[in-house]
């Protein structure tokens, strides 16, 4: 395991049900931390489309750029930098880039995503 690594060297996925989504895994699963931890780049208009995560806590934490967000049946919300949003397993949410830079976000998961970890709603 390296300790340190660089974010630009990390490998790149596209989630499921993300369009215009680039992300970097900081801390995988596979490590046994107990949590997952990544690095997305949403472009501008770049969408999470409504979906839900069965069993893992979710926190969005918003580092650059803006968004709305949705969470369960509450209205849109808008974030910006440093807003931190906690959404509890079994709960649906959308998310929306509306500023005109990308949106750069941390995203904690715990425990890490499972096999069925992206759900539409």
């Amino acid at each position: 395991m390296e300790y340190v690594v660089e974010l630009d060297k990390l490998e790149t996925y596209s989630p499921p049900l993300h369009e215009d989504t680039v992300n970097r895994r900081l801390v995988p699963a596979e490590l046994g931390a107990g949590i997952e931890v990544v690095h997305g780049t949403l472009a501008p208009g770049g969408t999470a489309s409504r979906h839900k995560h069965a069993t893992e806590w979710q926190v969005i934490i918003l580092q650059s750029g803006e968004a709305i967000l949705e969470i369960g049946k509450t209205s849109r919300q808008t974030l910006t930098v440093g807003a931190v949003v906690r959404i509890p397993p079994d709960t649906d949410h959308y998310f929306e880039v509306t500023s005109e830079e990308p949106a750069k976000v941390i995203v904690i998961y715990s425990p890490p995503l499972g096999a069925d970890g992206f759900i539409a709603t």
